[in-house]
């Protein structure tokens, strides 16, 4: 006769009991500067010196305005706020100056006016040095992350701060309301990132967690965490 056969032990999913939000600051966003000073570094150390002087000038010419290019683009993001609807303003308006000058410069005499775009160049110590004060500056900003955090509970919010372990606790989770925005298109695109804005019930003032990292699905977790409880929100 043949056993009976044993059904299959479902694996029960133990339900998230909290849920950890870690902020960052703007300064991450210089990464892709970091990045592209690395790999100039490298080129300079290890492909420009067989080239002949000539070669080697012009192409440490092109490289060096690519890393201004690069570095500038990330101050800007820095900087300011890119929301979809200026980033597309932008956009359109670059587009239609190109396309201006591409129709125009040949109608028009002198409109270059002479200039000459000057060469930026840097040393292959520079590069190395800059990539490496972004790294470590990105090390302190993790090591932080780690001791500066939120924590949301089905019955309680609260913010540990410092190495000491310094908390504040809200209580009242199921009545606090949890948003999230995403101001700049490029930080969106360039970490994922987005802010959440925590309102306690208990507390009159509005806590902004800047640049969560997967900020999407960081908000669908604590949906899930509170999920539970009827949401009632506070508009502010």
């Amino acid at each position: 006769m043949e056993e009976p056969t044993k059904p299959k032990e479902e694996k029960v999913k133990k339900k998230k009991e909290y849920i950890k939000v870690r902020g960052y600051p703007e300064t991450l966003f210089f990464y892709p500067s970091m990045i592209v000073a690395f790999i100039i570094f490298l080129l300079e150390l290890l492909i420009i010196p067989d080239l002949d002087p000539s070669q080697a000038e012009v192409l440490r010419s092109g490289l060096g305005t690519f890393f201004f290019a690069v570095f500038a683009f990330n101050f800007i993001i820095v900087a300011f706020d890119f929301g979809l609807g200026k980033t597309a303003l932008i956009a359109f308006a670059v587009i239609i100056i190109i396309l201006v000058y591409l129709l125009v410069k040949d109608q028009i005499p002198g409109w270059d006016f002479g200039f000459d775009w000057p060469e930026i160049t840097a040393s292959m110590e520079f590069y190395f040095f800059f990539a490496a004060l972004i790294f470590i500056h990105l090390i302190i900003i993790y090591i932080y992350s780690r001791i500066d955090y939120w924590l949301i509970s089905p019955t309680e919010i609260y913010h540990h701060r410092g190495i000491l372990g310094d908390e504040r606790r809200f209580g009242n989770a199921q009545h606090a309301h949890i948003e999230k925005t995403t101001p700049d298109i490029f930080e969106k695109m360039l970490f994922l990132s987005g802010d959440i804005f925590v309102k306690p019930e208990t507390d009159p003032h509005i806590y902004r967690i800047a640049n969560v990292f997967r900020v999407n699905k960081k908000e669908e977790e604590i949906r899930k965490i509170l999920s539970y409880v009827p949401d009632k929100r506070v508009e502010f």
